[in-house]
């Protein structure tokens, strides 16, 4: 049986290809998979110019080597759909390669360290309105692969509630943050566990406190312009996955997107605002400012926290 190596001994190209298709290279165990070698093989040689472009970013970056062991299925993600429909195979090639030329570019290498985490890397911690420990965590591990590089994820006592996976591209020489996917609670969490954190955040809902997590990094990193996937936008709408993935997304994005004033940018993708207004106290009744108070305050400590990647 192969060895698994955890970075490739090579800054070639075809070397680095000619590694994985042999189980020399085995960046994780699916690699010693002769089947899935095979498949990574055929996928390649039905899109040849891409793949071989794609290699070579791989071989010759240091940022996309190192991060093998994490996401092992990097080499042949260009092969599916990836992000949100209508890419081509060469748009994910230089999808990719972006993110990680834009990670490696970082003035923040504590942000830098942590879109490049393979554990969950904290971000932001505090207090819920009866004492309960929420956390902010982002993570590189090839969770959610199809829908992004990089992870934020909400816990409440230890206990995921939202998962939202993005990417940084590039339009016009800028950097774009593209959300690719937004999950909530694991279907096995039960609903009032859910209801009992939303109490505990004063009212915000998790996919809202990690939106508002997202923003503050994105304005951190520079970012203007800030995309997500639409529902039919979404990986899983493919005809590629369209029996086999498709009956497992419940997620309506489009509702939660128009919720926080989004605009239409394309056929698969909203436009987000850069942050997110807050109503003014005293356009809110009376009984509910106290409720709302402390539902800033909680989003001021957040932002403080997340300013130090500034």
């Amino acid at each position: 049986m192969s060895e698994i190596l955890l970075t490739p001994r090579t800054n070639n190209g075809f070397a680095l290809f000619s590694a994985l298709i042999g189980g020399q290279l085995a960046p994780e165990k699916l690699w010693l998979s002769p089947s899935w070698r095979a498949k990574f093989l055929l996928r390649s040689m039905l899109t040849p110019v891409s793949s071989w472009q794609h290699m070579r970013h791989i071989a010759a970056f240091a940022p996309m080597q190192q991060i093998l062991p994490q996401q092992p299925t990097l080499p042949g993600k260009i092969h599916r759909p990836y992000l949100h429909l209508g890419l081509s195979v060469s748009q994910r090639v230089a999808a990719l390669h972006d993110h990680y030329r834009f990670v490696s570019q970082l003035a923040c290498e504590e942000l830098r360290q942590a879109m490049l985490s393979a554990t969950d890397f904290a971000l932001a911690r505090f207090s819920g309105k009866d004492g309960e420990a929420i956390a902010i965590t982002m993570i590189c591990n090839g969770r959610c692969e199809r829908e992004g590089e990089v992870n934020l994820l909400l816990h409440c006592d230890g206990t995921l509630l939202g998962v939202l996976t993005f990417a940084v591209t590039e339009r016009n020489r800028k950097p774009q943050l593209i959300v690719g996917g937004l999950q909530g609670a694991h279907r096995d969490t039960p609903h009032e566990f859910i209801r009992h954190a939303t109490k505990a955040c004063h009212g915000l809902f998790p996919k809202r406190v990690l939106l508002e997590a997202l923003m503050q990094l994105a304005a951190a990193m520079g970012i203007q312009q800030i995309y997500a996937v639409r529902d039919g936008g979404h990986v899983f709408y493919s005809l590629r996955y369209r029996l086999k993935k498709r009956a497992l997304f419940h997620a309506c994005y489009d509702e939660f997107w128009q919720s926080v004033n989004a605009t239409v940018a394309s056929r698969h993708l909203y436009q987000l605002p850069l942050s997110l207004a807050q109503k003014p106290l005293e356009e809110i009744a009376s009984k509910k400012r106290a409720e709302y108070r402390r539902r800033y305050a909680l989003l001021d400590q957040l932002h403080q926290q997340l300013s130090r990647f500034s």
